[in-house]
């Protein structure tokens, strides 16, 4: 029994361990968020800028320049209009489930809401995420 417990304990910290070494970086440049399902992604273009490529009802795809920034300790990459204001984000990727959440004003402020719950989004390695999600909708 004591076997046993001292295996799983070692599994479960090297879990914990890689999935922390995963997210240890402030800096998301040349990587990739795609969802598919949904005909969006998320490039990242430099250590503080993103495209948001997204498919809106009428399968009509545009690209959209952001700024980003990453929150460790909340596990969140949260996207601006302008660099790093917190009253101009648009939204927000939580980093161990990659849910996308989107922020919209409200009578009561910013509010957010899941737009792409978990499970929709996973980081990928492409040249150019555009074209693949043209491809999809063909």
């Amino acid at each position: 029994m004591l076997n046993f417990t001292v295996r799983f304990l070692f599994v479960l910290s090297l879990f914990y361990s890689f999935q922390s070494l995963a997210i240890e970086s402030k800096d998301f440049a040349k990587q990739q968020l795609l969802c598919s399902k949904l005909l969006w992604g998320f490039d990242f273009i430099s250590d503080d800028k993103v495209k948001v490529i997204d498919t809106d009802i009428n399968n009509k795809t545009r690209i959209t320049e952001y700024y980003y920034d990453t929150d460790l300790e909340l596990s969140y990459i949260n996207i601006f209009l302008n660099n790093n204001s917190i009253r101009d984000r648009v939204y927000s990727i939580e980093l161990n489930t990659l849910r996308v959440d989107i922020w919209t004003m409200t009578g009561g402020g910013f509010t957010t809401r899941e737009m792409f719950p978990k499970g929709f989004c996973k980081f990928v390695k492409m040249k150019n995420i555009y074209s693949y999600l043209e491809n999809l909708k063909n």
